[in-house]
């Protein structure tokens, strides 16, 4: 049976949280021979072998030892590798419910002209979105509101499309790798969202992040917003940025709260100037 579908999972530093990921593809719905898992493995010292072989037993595995560092690199890599027709990239920390493979499938089934559809993090042992409030009906995705439907573990890809490698975690700007994508994606092809395709991931927010991760997820936003600028993108920076604000204000008593959101304030700016500190 042809490869259907091609899992790229770039790793570092994690042992447990890949096992995890493992143990729900290890469990999904769909016959086992129509996905390929590649694994990009750039780890100095922690030793996935015992994970890879055991679970190379359960499905496709393929096991890429990589002697570089990056995230857009080991992504790109992967697709370089990739058999499947469609590609996806779950982090090393998030889970497959045993549906996720199958809803993507038969959505690209039920949607020829569909390019790229993109899913929703969701929690299900309690019936809540995780990271935004995931729309409940499925959407053609345009430069205005894709900012609300889109996740890039939640991606699965019918064309190949790299990663820009001056992005993301192991580059000179350690994020931003995603946004790019989906924005270069929305102008080429057919990009959609479906509340159908879900991906489980722990909880992700600016309050939850440490100050390093916010100014560096906010210098990376703005910096691929400025990248990709047009009227429609300047427009929806500048929202996202007046709601950093708002959220500023608002928590005008909790000092803990202002510095967060002031730290995404900052990055912003800093991100669409490309100043760095």
């Amino acid at each position: 049976m042809d490869i259907k579908i091609s899992l790229i999972v770039s790793t570092y530093g994690r042992y447990k949280e890949v096992e995890l990921l493992f143990e729900t593809l290890a469990n999904q719905d769909c016959d086992f021979e129509i996905f390929e898992v590649i694994v990009v493995d750039q780890n100095d010292k922690l030793n996935l072998d015992p994970l890879i072989n055991y679970y190379s037993t359960k499905f496709n595995l393929v096991h890429y030892k990589a002697d570089f560092k990056g995230l857009s690199k080991a992504k790109n890599k992967g697709i370089d590798l990739a058999k499947g027709s469609i590609i996806t990239f779950p982090d090393d920390d998030c889970t497959f419910y045993p549906d996720t493979i199958s809803n993507a499938l038969n959505f690209f089934d039920a949607n020829p002209k569909v390019d790229v559809v993109y899913g929703s993090v969701f929690e299900r042992s309690t019936n809540t979105n995780v990271m935004r409030n995931w729309p409940k009906t499925q959407k053609k995705l345009n430069l205005i509101n894709f900012s609300v439907r889109y996740s890039a573990i939640t991606c699965f890809a019918r064309i190949k499309i790299l990663f820009n490698e001056n992005y993301g975690v192991g580059s000179k700007i350690s994020s931003g790798e995603e946004l790019d994508y989906v924005i270069r994606a929305i102008k080429k092809y057919n990009v959609w969202y479906s509340p159908t395709i879900q991906v489980w991931h722990p909880k992700l927010d600016v309050l939850s992040m440490t100050n390093d991760k916010i100014y560096n997820y906010a210098y990376g936003y703005a910096a691929i917003m400025r990248k990709n600028s047009n009227l429609i993108i300047f427009s929806v920076f500048l929202m996202s940025l007046m709601y950093q604000v708002v959220r500023y204000f608002l928590n005008i008593f909790s000092t803990y709260e202002r510095q967060k959101y002031w730290l995404a304030i900052k990055g912003r700016v800093d991100g669409f100037l490309l100043l760095k500190e």
